[in-house]
């Protein structure tokens, strides 16, 4: 493309109609200039590389439609900015473009605002320092504000200014080396400096606002901050600084409308439009109504108590809605528009609604109303306030009177806004709403039950956006130049604080007036939390500290409801998101348990534990219905419905604590071990007792996590009953399977914790079996075995023989380690000895087995059948896992659990192995549709079945579909921070796949890249002189050779050579062991599909 076609001025959007409704045109409140820097392009500068968004063009307009949007392109090359006479011609040449752009009195009148990224800068200010007259100096007079994206305005002297286009130099054009450029750059850069120089003394009543990038930016062989914080600030008063998480070119470009760096640059343009409004109501005031403004017979009203927080953030998603709710929908036909902000106390729900309020003041030329509706003495006194500005004379029923004006044909333009109307049962808030088909309500709530009631539609708040918060509180505490430290110090505070907007504000005012760094907050909340929460600014804009704000609801919780409160206790001390009624139910319900005899039986919510008014409460649907809607009518909780129809709960983590803290350690020590309990009896403990056990688990880990800390605050956790440490340990061994290595870890040292005074030799077994896996998974056998050693060898630990003898269930245990050792055998090529074991292992009663030895059984001959694949025996394993494939079909219990796949896995490799890949893939779509829907094909055993369809997919020739699933295989690989053995196996096999493919296509260089990598994953697994290594020389030293690089394809296929003469031939990984290693070595196409 030709980058001369953008030069000049490019409309981007116009401003044309007053509504979607109309054709009038509608009303522009500024033009808006956006100036690429160098390299740029007018164009391409502000278009995201992966997403291709034009913010300019695809979000502005959206957000901001009475804004003109334009971009301004030029020749940016690097000498343009060394040489003032080219920026002066490229600053004047924009100047006249505008006044040919601006014909009309409106336009020439119109304000403009610039938007510069880096250099660009330097373009928008030499353009107001040009001596110019006439037509030209009035587009310098209009120019009502700038947004600096990254613009370097100083150095400390004119080395340093240098530098920092040498920087720029160096991210915009990487071919061409700073280094030869530096000295002429600290000789020409005096131009750039002395143009911030006069820019400074020139400023007057300008708004600027300059952000700063916060990410370094890579320059290929390093990183760096192209300009750094001090350089892209203009230090002057009336300047606004905000820092962006984003490198010097990530900061003019957005993906999208969620772009969390994008929503501070359209809040502060927003800011601008809003200010600029306010500027024409003020000049309307002096001239007649009909000249500017033109419907009304009377100047609007605009009764608000106060302006937005100057540090109110975010919401957009928010106002957006209700903008589109207000006026997105044709009336009087919709007729009168209410809605709804509903909350917790301290979400910022008031803020939100002044915030809409005054964003969209012009829209409301009949008026903007507000009332505060805590009481109905509060009510009659606004309104009787409000008749007073309007004029109304001396009318006994000022409500009535009020309701009477709003109902007049010619005030149907009127914004009216209940807030606080928290007490809905006693103030009948919908009396106060004119009987109209026009106007828009707004009312502010902590009761839920407002949205559908009271008004049409609303929202209920949720605590900030990460970054919002963050802005919030620097903005509040003075940091306007925050360091990269201080932003990492706020992010933890806010976390800290649950995002919630009072909360934020008032950390924000602590440190503020108490001259207190991060740093110093941070530790000071940490020692004396409840102290800095019950801190109140002398001069703050709320009424209540952080604790105070909630106390009244807590109270009438606890008057009005005893449930209700029971429930907000046991919320406490759960996480804080997602108490899910499934979780809850099943805590207050019998759960599956295996007995001696090795079957089913049932334990009773009672037998663990569990409060006998709480399980009547949950198990009651009623009365648990009245307990939830008691909370969410004062948004105590928050609500939402999970993907079976059922509901879940979340709970502010500041509500938890300041709720907790109103009781005695004693009372806090109950409910905390009812919450441990719950958990404990709720957590499904495997496939077999629970079907949706895996779901079920990776829902409720979260709980867990929170219940083995509140275990610890316990009082005196060592003085708790033998029968919790017992639930705990059960669970913790279940909840063991799921999540990454280092929780596997803690839970597993948990359990030693737990009983390592006790006698008990189910959980004793239990948990060296589970030590012993995720030891061998991750590659650690001698320890794996040496953990089985004490119990492999007996029937019975010594001692139990006589409690033990005849015990299915400890019998199944022992089966278990068993098989965990004859894994340990295999991992160590061992695969006789490993059989010889399993054969030690039977059954009680052999002709009849329990259940539970049943499963054993199964695992049993799971694991002879991979014995016999890996020694070759392929259709005798095909034998023994069919087998067992057609005996689990009877067991209802046994579809989706981790070992059917393990077993679908292994039966697809065989018909791989045999050539039959259609049967494979008959076998393994289904199961992959079924994890894809239930969003399971990730874990470890979804893994491991997209890998072997993949492989079916290469034997059968169907490249693409194997690349699919292997790219998308590689990019979840990449996210595991911590793999164990079975993942790492997962990469390794992956990677060779992928340079299977690619070889037998005959793509050389993607084929080698892929080895190298393959032969990385090797050196990780820690298998350097295994035959797989020696395989993937091989298949190097054929590609090297290929690309004709003799001397490198010599030393492959020696080191090849090497590797592949020792040891005994087996069958590890599908294909990569057998008909792959014939192509590679031997030549042979086993149905490779080669070029």
């Amino acid at each position: 493309m030709d980058v001369s076609q953008n030069y000049g001025l490019t409309v981007l959007y116009q401003p044309n109609r007053i509504s979607e409704t109309s054709s009038g045109p509608l009303h522009t409140v500024f033009d808006l200039v956006a100036v690429h820097g160098l390299n740029g392009d007018a164009l391409g500068t502000w278009t995201h590389t992966q997403s291709q968004t034009m913010w300019l063009r695809d979000i502005l307009p959206t957000v901001l439609p009475t804004v003109r949007v334009m971009t301004y392109g030029y020749n940016a090359s690097f000498k343009n900015f060394t040489a003032q006479q080219d920026i002066r011609s490229i600053s004047a040449k924009m100047l006249t473009e505008l006044v040919d752009l601006r014909k009309t009195e409106e336009e020439m009148r119109r304000p403009i605002v610039f938007v510069c990224h880096s250099l660009g800068g330097i373009i928008a200010k030499k353009a107001l320092l040009l001596g110019v007259s006439g037509e030209q100096a009035k587009v310098q007079d209009a120019v009502y504000g700038v947004v600096f994206l990254a613009t370097p305005h100083n150095g400390s002297n004119i080395a340093t200014c240098g530098k920092i286009i040498a920087n720029i130099v160096t991210a915009c054009s990487p071919l061409n080396p700073a280094k030869r450029i530096i000295g002429a750059l600290q000789k020409d850069s005096k131009v750039l400096l002395e143009i911030t120089e006069d820019f400074v003394a020139k400023l007057s009543s300008l708004q600027l606002v300059s952000f700063f990038e916060m990410k370094m930016t890579n320059l290929g062989f390093y990183k760096t901050l192209i300009v750094e914080q001090d350089s892209a600030i203009l230090h002057v008063p009336n300047e606004v600084v905000i820092g962006q998480n984003a490198d010097h070119r990530e900061i003019a470009r957005f993906d999208s409308l969620h772009d969390r760096n994008l929503r501070p640059v359209l809040s502060r343009l927003d800011v601008f439009r809003l200010d600029i409004i306010n500027h024409l109501h003020s000049i309307a005031s002096s001239r007649s109504a009909t000249e500017e403004l033109g419907t009304i017979s009377t100047p609007a009203v605009f009764e608000i108590p106060f302006p937005p927080c100057n540090t109110f953030q975010g919401r957009e998603v928010l106002l957006n809605r209700m903008e589109t709710f207000f006026h997105a929908s044709p009336a009087p036909m919709s007729g009168q528009l209410t809605f709804a902000i509903c909350g917790l106390g301290g979400s910022g729900k008031t803020q939100a609604a002044l915030k809409y309020a005054t964003r969209n003041r012009d829209k409301y030329q009949s008026g903007v109303f507000f009332v505060t509706a805590s009481s109905e003495p509060s009510l009659v006194a606004n309104i009787s306030r409000i008749c007073e500005s309007l004029k109304l004379g001396n009318v006994s029923n000022k409500v009535s009177a009020f309701k009477a004006w709003l109902s007049r044909a010619d005030n149907t333009d009127w914004l009216l806004i209940f807030d606080n109307a928290d007490d809905l049962e006693s103030i009948r808030i919908a009396q106060y709403f004119p009987d109209t088909s026009w106007g828009h309500v707004v009312v502010t709530s902590r009761d839920q039950g407002v949205i559908g009631n009271v008004t049409k539609d609303g929202a209920v708040l949720d605590r900030l956006g990460l970054e919002e918060a963050i802005a919030v509180l620097l903005q509040k505490a003075g940091y306007l130049s925050p360091s990269a430290e201080d932003y990492e110090e706020a992010k933890m505070i806010v976390e800290l604080l649950g995002c919630l907007p009072l909360a934020v504000d008032q950390a924000g005012a602590y440190i503020r007036s108490r001259r207190k760094t991060l740093t110093s907050y941070l530790r000071l909340y940490k020692d004396r939390q409840n102290d800095v929460l019950q801190f109140k600014p002398r001069l703050g804009e709320y009424d209540n500290t952080v604790f105070t704000t909630w106390e009244i609801n807590f109270e009438q919780v606890e008057r009005d409801s005893k449930e209700a409160s029971m429930l907000l206790f046991l919320f406490c001390f759960l996480d804080s998101s997602n108490i899910s009624e499934t979780m809850l139910d099943r805590a207050c319900s019998p759960q599956k348990r295996w007995d001696r005899a090795g079957e089913m039986s049932e334990l009773t919510p009672m037998d663990a534990g569990l409060n006998s008014d709480l399980i009547a409460l949950v198990k009651d649907e009623v009365a648990f219905d009245d307990a939830i809607e008691k909370l969410l009518s004062f948004s105590l909780i928050h609500l939402d419905n999970d993907v079976n129809g059922l509901r879940n709960f979340s709970v502010h983590p500041l509500v938890q604590h300041c709720a907790s803290q109103r009781f005695p350690s004693s009372l806090q020590d109950q409910w905390r071990l009812q919450a441990v309990l719950i958990v404990c009896h709720a957590f499904p403990r495997n496939n077999y007792l629970d079907p949706f056990y895996g779901d079920l688990g990776r829902s409720q880990l979260p709980h867990v996590l929170r219940i083995v800390k509140e275990y610890d605050r316990l009082a005196e956790p060592e003085t708790c009953p033998t029968s919790v440490k017992y639930q705990l340990s059960s669970m913790l061994l279940a909840a063991s399977r799921f999540s990454t290595t280092s929780w596997k870890r803690e839970a597993i040292d948990r359990v030693k914790q737990l009983l390592q005074d006790s006698d008990d030799a189910y959980l004793k077994v239990c948990l060296a079996q589970r030590e012993s896996s995720l030891l061998r998974m991750l590659g650690k056998r001698a320890l794996s075995n040496k953990t089985l050693e004490e119990f492999i060898h007996s029937t019975v630990l010594p001692g139990y023989d006589q409690l033990l003898e005849g015990d299915a269930r400890w019998n199944a245990l022992r089966g278990e380690l068993i098989l965990s050792f004859a894994e340990n055998l295999i991992e160590n090529d061992a695969l006789t000895i490993a059989r010889l074991e399993l054969l030690q292992w039977k059954p009680i009663n052999p002709g009849s087995p329990s259940s539970v030895e049943r499963i054993v059984l199964r695992g049993r001959n799971i694991t002879w059948g991979k014995i016999l694949k890996y020694q070759g025996d392929f259709q005798a394993a095909v034998e023994v896992l069919d087998a067992v494939l057609q005996e689990s079909k009877i067991d209802s219990f046994y579809e989706g659990t981790g070992w059917r796949r393990v077993l679908l896995s292994n039966l697809a490799d065989l018909y791989c192995e045999l050539q039959r890949p259609a049967d494979a893939q008959s076998l393994l779509e289904p199961e992959y549709r079924k994890m894809i829907d239930s969003r399971s094909q990730n874990i470890s055993s979804g893994r491991r079945i997209q890998l072997t369809l993949a492989e079916s997919y290469i034997r059968s020739g169907a490249y693409e579909k194997a690349e699919e699933i292997l790219s998308s295989l590689a990019t979840v690989y990449g996210t595991i921070d911590d793999p164990d053995s079975l993942a790492e196996r997962g990469i390794f096999r992956v990677w060779a796949s992928l340079a299977r493919i690619a070889h037998v296509r005959g793509c050389w260089d993607e084929a080698l890249l892929n080895w190298r990598k393959a032969s990385s994953a090797l050196q990780i697994l820690g298998r350097p002189n295994h035959s797989h290594y020696g395989l993937v020389q091989h298949a190097m030293a054929h590609a090297l050779a290929k690309l004709g690089r003799m001397h490198e394809s010599s030393e492959a296929a020696a080191k090849a050579k090497d590797l592949l003469s020792s040891g005994e031939h087996r069958y590890w990984i599908v294909g990569f062991d057998s008909y792959w290693r014939d192509y590679i070595i031997e030549g042979k196409d086993q149905g490779l599909h080669a070029s």
